[in-house]
């Protein structure tokens, strides 16, 4: 296979993606939760570490992992504390249900939302399985009351079924140093 054609597969594919991302986020915005439940697999693992500032570590001094953000996520990964957030299916499954609910004050009225997903870079693995990586950013406004702005970085875990593009795991990685936003149950 020529280099040109391996390239239009990979903009093949990640055009595919790409637009999985783009109709995920029109669904969450319209609230479309039961349609966007159908994107997800029964297994769906949804988490989101906490950050914190660590200490710097000598070791890695001169090395990328020394700036690099995922030992800001370690403790949180490592048991030492605890996650913004650890849904599998069955709290998912609550999460977009709880909108539909009188008693659900956080979403009652519905808050408004806009996605911006960019960013996307799709690493093919085995079977039928991609490692996605992306940015979003969330406008968020509701029942008149301040306008907040969410943003941070998505690593999916995508695998396609029957042609489907299905999301079994992701993990959300907020950009906050401190968290000023009213709410962490909407779906990034």
């Amino acid at each position: 296979m020529s280099a040109m054609a391996n390239k239009s597969f990979d903009l093949e594919l990640i055009n595919r993606v790409s637009q999985f991302y783009y109709k995920e986020a029109r669904l969450l915005d319209e609230r479309c939760f039961q349609q966007w439940l159908g994107l997800v697999d029964n297994e769906i693992e949804y988490s989101m570490p906490a950050r914190f500032v660590p200490q710097a570590n000598p070791e890695l001094q001169d090395t990328e992992a020394f700036l690099g953000t995922d030992q800001e996520l370690e403790r949180a990964k490592g048991g030492q504390g605890s996650p913004l957030r650890f849904d599998g299916h069955l709290a998912t499954f609550v999460r977009t249900y709880r909108p539909f609910k009188t008693t659900a004050w956080a979403e009652s009225p519905a808050p408004r939302t806009r996605r911006f997903i960019s960013n996307i870079e799709v690493e093919p693995l085995e079977d039928n399985s991609y490692r996605v990586y992306s940015n979003f950013q969330m406008f968020y406004s509701h029942s008149g009351t301040d306008n907040h702005t969410y943003t941070g970085g998505r690593r999916d875990l995508l695998k396609e079924v029957d042609g489907e593009f299905r999301i079994f795991k992701r993990e959300v990685i907020t950009d906050w140093d401190v968290i000023t936003v009213p709410s962490l149950a909407l779906i990034f």
